[in-house]
This record gives structure tokens, sequence and C-alpha cells, in this order.
């Protein structure tokens, strides 16, 4: 009994150490540094977001070992703190949680000189500010309390969230002599193409081809879990110029 009490008060720190989050800055996006100042975050909210990033057997068995800890906990403390305890400890362990907290901290790291906007994307995509908006405090602590709320569930429209990027760039996709109202794109995904104008991997490529043609909007791009598209995500981020990182 001693042991479970403990542990209650262990699970239950861990639960306020890991909205320590909600304050840190970062210059990096999944170990990318953020060298250009028109950024657009491309986050998948599909409902496979919501199942936990288990890579392999060891972490399966870690997933299945922490969720018996975290019942017994959630017993042990009784009622509705313990559900309530429960509830938040195995959220935090699902892939859109843990994108939270590499999103989070680069928008608080931002400098006035950075613009940037949200475009999360399921079955549909919804955009956070319809234009670039500058990082000034209140910019940056409405977009964190967005971010904070963001709750998963559709499929996975990657396509219509790229031309909605591409869209916020304007001219300057297609004609060096004008501006680019965007410089950078990152898109983060689980999952495999299943909604939207293009489903097809192959028809993306090609679109973004079309709409990147003097590729002066970099790409990035990073998976999560087993089940995205290793290949397409790759191939969509050399295409242009960006990096593609397997989480």
């Amino acid at each position: 009994m001693k042991t479970l009490r403990l542990f209650a008060v262990l699970l239950t720190l861990l639960v306020v150490c890991n909205s320590c989050y909600m304050f840190k800055k970062s210059t990096s996006y999944y170990g990318i540094e953020l060298d250009d100042n028109k950024v657009v975050f491309l986050v998948d909210i599909s409902g496979s977001m919501e199942n936990k990033i288990e890579r392999d057997a060891k972490g399966q068995i870690i997933s299945s070992v922490t969720n018996k800890a975290v019942d017994a906990v959630s017993n042990q403390i009784g009622g509705a703190v313990g559900s309530m305890v429960g509830k938040t400890i195995k959220k935090q362990m699902t892939k859109l949680e843990k994108a939270k907290k590499k999103i989070i901290p680069v928008i608080n790291g931002f400098t006035e000189e950075s613009y940037f906007t949200i475009i999360t994307f399921e079955n549909d995509i919804r955009l956070w500010r319809k234009e670039l908006v500058q990082a000034k405090s209140a910019n940056k602590k409405l977009a964190v309390v967005s971010v904070k709320a963001l709750e998963s569930g559709g499929g996975t429209n990657i396509s219509d969230a790229l031309e909605e990027a591409f869209h916020l760039a304007g001219a300057g996709v297609t004609d060096p002599e004008k501006a680019l109202e965007v410089e950078t794109v990152f898109l983060l995904s689980d999952g495999e193409p299943s909604a939207g104008r293009h489903t097809n991997t192959r028809d993306i490529l090609e679109a973004v081809e079309n709409w990147n043609p003097l590729k002066r909007v970099t790409i990035h791009t990073i998976g999560l879990g087993d089940n995205h598209d290793r290949d397409f995500m790759r191939q969509l981020a050399e295409d242009n110029g960006g990096t593609y990182i397997d989480k």
C-alpha cells in the first residue's frame, strides 16, 4: 500500500512536470533548426493521433506495464481524482500530446521577426489564422492555447493542407520577383493520405511540383509511428529542399 501511495505521488508529480513544456522555448522542431522567419505548421489531428507511439516490442511491453501501473494508482487514489490522474497520464502518452509538446516550445521561442500560422487537418483542414501573423507575445499565447486544446478525429487530409499552405505563400511561389509569404512548411503526420483532393501519394507529389515550381518553399516532414508512409514523406521533403524525420 505504501508503495502504491508513493507511486501515486510520483505520477501526480509527473503530470505537473509534464506541463512545464508550456513555458519552454526552442529554436528547433524535431531537431530541425528554424532558419526562416515565415513558417506554417501542418499538424495531423486525425483519429489515429490518439494512439500511443509503440515503435517496437519493447515499446509495447513498456506501454502495457505503464498502463497497468497507472490503473493501479488510479484505483488506489480512488474517486474522481484517481480517475482524472489516470486519464491525464494516459493521454500524455499519445502521439497528439507528444506533438503538442514539440510545437509549443517552438511557438514560445519565436522572436518578433518571425511570422507563422498553424493548419490542422483530419477529414477537413482548419487554419488557426487565415494568414501568417507576427510572433508577438499575444499571438504566441493565443496559438499555444489553441494547440493545447486540439483534439483528434477523422481521416488524414494531407493534400488540402499542403495546397492551403501554398495558397498562403502567395504569388512568390511562381514569380521570383514577388515576395514570398511562406518560406518553410513543416508537415507532421502519423498516417497515409485518406481524405481531401488527392489521396494517392504520387498525385500529391505531382501537385506539389506544380504548387512549388521554383522550389522557393522548403518542406520538412515528420512521420510519427509505424503507420506513416515513409517513402512519401521522405520524397516530399527531398523534392522540396527539406529534411525528413522518422519518429
